[in-house]
């Protein structure tokens, strides 16, 4: 009786790590697609803030999103939320901007003008 034990102990042990192994390997993909999926969402939520802050409109918001993850996957992405938040609210009309913009003021040169309270 105690041989039978045994080799119901050795069976038990080897199925165990068998199954310690599968689980672990399940543990491990688990863990990769939920940072991946983490870094995906952080990468979106940046990409709604640089639109909404009018940074990078000339790219589209999925373009947009596979460049940040670029990022993310490099390190970077940090350093690019840190820069995005210091950009005020709708910076990048700031560029497109002329003097034809403003219509022109009261006084007949650029000192009544700005004194009537238009610098044009």
């Amino acid at each position: 009786m105690p041989d039978l034990d045994r080799e119901k102990v050795a069976k038990v042990l080897a199925d165990a790590g068998v199954v310690l192994r599968s689980v672990a390997a399940e543990r491990d993909k688990l863990a990769e697609e939920n940072s991946l999926l983490k870094r995906h969402l952080e990468a979106q939520k940046l990409a709604t803030v640089m639109h909404s802050k009018g940074l990078n409109l000339d790219v589209e918001y999925g373009d947009l999103v596979g460049k940040l993850e670029k990022e993310a996957e490099a390190g970077r992405l940090p350093v690019i939320q840190e820069a995005v938040e210091m950009v005020g609210p709708n910076m990048g009309s700031i560029g497109t901007l002329t003097s034809d913009d403003v219509a022109g003021g009261g006084g007949s040169n650029a000192l009544e003008s700005f004194i009537l309270g238009d610098v044009g």
